[in-house]
C-alpha cells in the first residue's frame, strides 16, 4: 500500500539511501580492516595500510550519511524548500542519534560503564612530587603500604606528575600493577599498587558539546541539500585521492627537511623546523651510492629514449603490417604476439644472459650491444615492449578509415608514403601513447638494468635509488625521497607538454578525422 503524504515519502527514500550508504561504507571498512589484514598477516606482510584505510571509512561513515540526507532531498527541495529543510534537520537527527549509539554500543569492551579504575588515595601536586593526604580505609592504595605524607615522585623510572597519573590511572584495566617510586621519611622506596573498580562519580551532561556535534551534522546535512551537485562529483574524488595528495605533500616536505614527524618538519631537538637543502647534494655530483648520480642520468636517458624510439619505429611498421595486409601466418604471428606479451619475462632472464655473453663476442657491435652496455639492455627492454606495441598500434590502425588510403594509393602515392604522409598523422595520439609507456618502461625499469650491469657503467636511476636503501648502510629516507622527486620531474614534463594528445587517444581516424 503506498501513501501520497508529502513527509512520509521523503523520510523512506532518505532511510533507504542512508542503510545503503553505512552498508557499502561499512562492507568497505570490514574487507579492507578485517579480511585483507588478515590475508595479509597469513602471508607474513607486516602493513597497516590496510587497517589505516578501514580507520579512514569509518571516520567519514557520519559525515557521509549526514550529506546523503541531504542529496536524497534535493528533488523534494525544488518542491517545497521549507518542507525539505525541516525533513532533513529531523532525519539528520535521527541518524546522529542512531550513529552515537552504534559508536557506544561498539566501543564498549563489555565493562561496567558505572564502575572506573582508581587507586584509592587522594593526592594534591607539590613541588617535591604528589603528596598523599587522605587513604580510603581498606581501599588498594592502603592495601599495598602507602602512607598519608609519602610523596610520589615517579612510576618506575618515569617523573609523573598528579595529571599523569590520573591519566594514567584512568586508562588503566581492573587489578593493573602501578610500581611507584616515592619519598618517606627523608629515605627513597618503591611499591606496588594495584587498580580496583570504584563507582564513577556522576558526569553532567555536556549539552555545548552536544549542540556542537549537532549544529556540524545539519550544516553538512544542509551542505548535501543546497551545495552545488556539479562539485559532488569532484568532491568525491579529492576525498578518494586524499591518501595520494598527501603521500606526494609528505614526499615534497621530506626532501627538504632533516626529519619530519607527518608532514611536519622538525629540527634535532624536536622543536618545528629543521629546514634544509643538505638532501639534494647529490645533484653536485658527488658519490652517493658508488657514483656521481648524472652518470646513472645520462644511462636511464639512453635507455628511455632508445626504447621511445626504437619502439614507436618498430612498432608501428608492425601494427600498420598486421592491420593493413594479408599474409600467410598473420592469425598465428598475432597469437604468439599476444602469448609474449602475457608471458613473464622474469622467466627469461637466465636466456637472456647467454644471448647477451654471445652478442658480446660479435665484433665491433659486441661492445655496445653485450652484457654490461646500455644498448645490451636497451636492446632487451625493447624486446619486451615489442608485442605490447605491436597489438597497441594495431588496434588504432583499425579505426583509421580504409578510404583514405584507397584515395591516397589511387592519387599515385607509393605505399610507404601513405602510410608515413597519410597514415601515421592519424593516429599522433596513439603514438604518443605509446611513446609514454616505453619511456616511462625504460625510465623507470629496475630488474632488467640490475641484473645486467656491474658497477656504475649501465646502471639507472631506480639501481641508484636501490643503493641508497641497502641493508649494510644506516638508510637517509629524506635523501631518499629528494632523488625520488629528482626522478619523476622528466615524466611530470612528459606528460605536461604530451596531455593534449593523451586526451585526444580516442578522437582520432574513424571518419578520416585528425
Amino acid at each position: 500500500m503506498t501513501t501520497n503524504n508529502p513527509w512520509i515519502q521523503p523520510f523512506t527514500l532518505v532511510a533507504r539511501n542512508v542503510v545503503i550508504a553505512a552498508g557499502v561504507i561499512a562492507i568497505l571498512a570490514l574487507v579492507l580492516g578485517t579480511a585483507l589484514h588478515e590475508v595479509f598477516a597469513s602471508l607474513d606482510v607486516d602493513e597497516e595500510m590496510t587497517q589505516a584505510l578501514a580507520g579512514i571509512l569509518v571516520g567519514v561513515l557520519p559525515v557521509a550519511l549526514f550529506v546523503t540526507v541531504g542529496i536524497t532531498l534535493r528533488q523534494e527541495a525544488k518542491r517545497n524548500v521549507w518542507r525539505a529543510t525541516a525533513i532533513a534537520v529531523a532525519a539528520t537527527t535521527v541518524v546522529l542519534i542512531v550513529v552515537q549509539w552504534g559508536q557506544q554500543t561498539f566501543n564498549n569492551d563489555g565493562t561496567d560503564s558505572s564502575m572506573r579504575p582508581s587507586l584509592q588515595f587522594t593526592a594534591e601536586q607539590t613541588d617535591a612530587g604528589i603528596l598523599v593526604i587522605a587513604l580510603e580505609a581498606g581501599g588498594a592504595a592502603e592495601q599495598g603500604g602507602l602512607l598519608v605524607g609519602d610523596v610520589i615522585t615517579a612510576i618506575r623510572r618515569d617523573a609523573v606528575t598528579l595529571a599523569d597519573l590520573d591519566k594514567r590511572v584512568a586508562e588503566a584495566a581492573d587489578d593493573t600493577p602501578f610500581r611507584l617510586r616515592l619519598i618517606r621519611d627523608g629515605e627513597e622506596t618503591q611499591l606496588t599498587v594495584r587498580t580496583a573498580l570504584v563507582e564513577a562519580d556522576a558526569q553532567d551532561i555536556d549539552v555545548v558539546g552536544i549542540a556542537t556535534v549537532w549544529g556540524i551534522a545539519v550544516v553538512a546535512s544542509l551542505i548535501g541539500l543546497f551545495g552545488p551537485a556539479a562539485l559532488t562529483p569532484y568532491i568525491l574524488l579529492a576525498l578518494s585521492l586524499s591518501p595520494l595528495v598527501l603521500g606526494y605533500l609528505w614526499l615534497i616536505i621530506a626532501t627538504f627537511s632533516s626529519r619530519t614527524e607527518g608532514l611536519v618538519p622538525v629540527a634535532a631537538d624536536g622543536s618545528l623546523g629543521g629546514l634544509t637543502l643538505s638532501n639534494w647534494d647529490f645533484l653536485s655530483g658527488e658519490g652517493v651510492a658508488g657514483g656521481s648520480i648524472w652518470t646513472y642520468t645520462m644511462n636511464s636517458l639512453v635507455i628511455a629514449v632508445s626504447m621511445t624510439v626504437v619502439s614507436l619505429l618498430l612498432c608501428s611498421m608492425a601494427g600498420y603490417a598486421l592491420s593493413r595486409m594479408e599474409f600467410h601466418g598473420r592469425r598465428f604471428f598475432l597469437s604468439m604476439t599476444l602469448i609474449l606479451h602475457g608471458f613473464p619475462g622474469v622467466t627469461l632472464l637466465i636466456p637472456i644472459y647467454l644471448v647477451l655473453l654471445n652478442l658480446g663476442r660479435i665484433p665491433l657491435l659486441g661492445d655496445f650491444i653485450g652484457y654490461n652496455t646500455l644498448g645490451g639492455i636497451a636492446l632487451i627492454m625493447v624486446g619486451l615492449e615489442l608485442p605490447f606495441g605491436a597489438w597497441l598500434m594495431k588496434g588504432f590502425f583499425d579505426n583509421v578509415s580504409w578510404d583514405m588510403e584507397r584515395s591516397a594509393l589511387i592519387d599515385g602515392a607509393t605505399r610507404w608514403r601513405t602510410f608515413w604522409q597519410i597514415i601515421l598523422p592519424q593516429i599522433r595520439p596513439g603514438m604518443m601513447a605509446l611513446g609514454i609507456f616505453a619511456f616511462l618502461g625504460g625510465w623507470n625499469a629496475y630488474l632488467i638494468p640490475a641484473i645486467f650491469s656491474i658497477g656504475t657503467k649501465a646502471a639507472n636511476l631506480p639501481v641508484y635509488i636501490r643503493q641508497l636503501t641497502g641493508e649494510v648502510n644506516p638508510v637517509n629516507w629524506n635523501q631518499v625521497a629528494a632523488v625520488g622527486i629528482f626522478q619523476m620531474i622528466p615524466i611530470l614534463l612528459l606528460f605536461i607538454f604530451a596531455q593534449e594528445y593523451l586526451l585526444n587517444i580516442y578522437s582520432g581516424g574513424t571518419k578520416g578525422n585528425s
